[in-house]
């Protein structure tokens, strides 16, 4: 049986410090934030190691630019530094096609949802690895929004540790009727903000949106007008979809870098600056502008070759 408690890595975040170091000792901030992060992920893997069981499911569940994909891969190594067989394997997988999808009111798809999923496959999967370390995955392709035609036939040793990562790890729809002594369920977001004196100027949710900024900016050639228009909605998804099942996890791991905000600071302003005075996510990005200002830069020349912040600055 997996039994974690639950537990995250707090970071220094109040301004004063996070400038503090990037001004005095820069390559020690990176080298420290990262450490402390590979250290609880590392813990993690250890305690999953020292568990019995031909094959174990790690649900990996997390909300958007939280750092799923870099966290799964970053696992497996731990994992299988631990003397674990480990596999990642992602709930986009499973998506239904853009017919098939349940649609808004509006008649556009909603991905947001976990019925976009293949739900009755998502379980007969996990429950065949489970018992026969062995099932057909099937993959999507997202230029034609549809299902792969062909499937992947998966063979797992024996004592095997497979991580599926997604937005909808958590929903018990996935997992229902699944032997539970074979699942971990986790979650990972970034878990603090930016603080002075007590107040909260960049909140958790505010270090997201600087993520996703910079990473739709980057690979999705996405104008910071539209990720400030879009996020209102992303965020109303995980309220309604994703974070309504944080309580059932066994784990929580915290995302949250502590020089991350003076590696992204530079980008994220030239992105908030493009929006002018005339748009209403005006207001947003002035907010946002004026906490980033104050922000120490540093250079993403700092950043590992294998951290999360590859996920959004590349």
């Amino acid at each position: 049986m997996i039994n974690l408690m639950e537990r995250y890595v707090h970071y220094h975040n109040s301004l004063e410090e996070i400038n503090r170091r990037a001004e005095e000792e820069p390559e020690r901030f990176s080298e420290e934030s990262e450490r402390a992060y590979r250290a609880e992920l590392m813990r993690i893997a250890e305690k999953a190691a020292s568990e019995t069981g031909d094959c174990r499911i790690v649900l990996l569940a997390g909300p958007s630019a939280s750092g799923k994909t870099t966290t799964a891969s970053l696992l497996l190594d731990c994992l299988r530094q631990a003397g674990v067989s480990s596999f990642v394997f992602s709930l986009d997988n499973f998506y239904l096609s853009e017919a098939e999808s349940p649609h808004h009111p509006d008649g556009t798809p909603d991905f947001e949802t976990v019925h976009a999923l293949d739900i009755p496959q998502i379980r007969s999967c996990l429950l065949s690895l489970i018992e026969t370390r062995s099932c057909w995955m099937p993959s999507f392709d997202f230029a034609n929004h549809r299902p792969a035609p062909e499937k992947q036939r998966v063979e797992l040793p024996a004592h095997s540790l497979v991580i599926m990562e997604g937005l909808h790890a958590l929903n018990p729809l996935l997992s229902e009727g699944m032997p539970q002594g074979s699942l971990l369920h986790a979650y990972l977001s970034v878990k603090q903000g930016v603080e002075e004196d007590g107040e909260l100027l960049l909140s958790p949710n505010d270090m997201r949106l600087v993520r996703r900024l910079v990473r739709d900016a980057r690979f999705r050639a996405c104008s910071a007008e539209r990720t400030l228009g879009m996020w209102p909605s992303v965020m109303q998804g995980e309220y309604r979809y994703i974070k309504p099942f944080r309580p059932d996890a066994d784990i929580t791991i915290n995302t949250f870098l502590g020089y991350e905000s003076c590696v992204l600071r530079d980008e994220a302003l030239a992105l908030l600056g493009t929006v002018g005075p005339g748009s209403p996510r005006f207001g947003e990005a002035q907010r946002l502008s004026r906490v980033l200002c104050r922000v120490t830069p540093l250079s993403a020349d700092l950043v590992p070759p294998d951290s999360i912040l590859h996920e959004f600055l590349g």
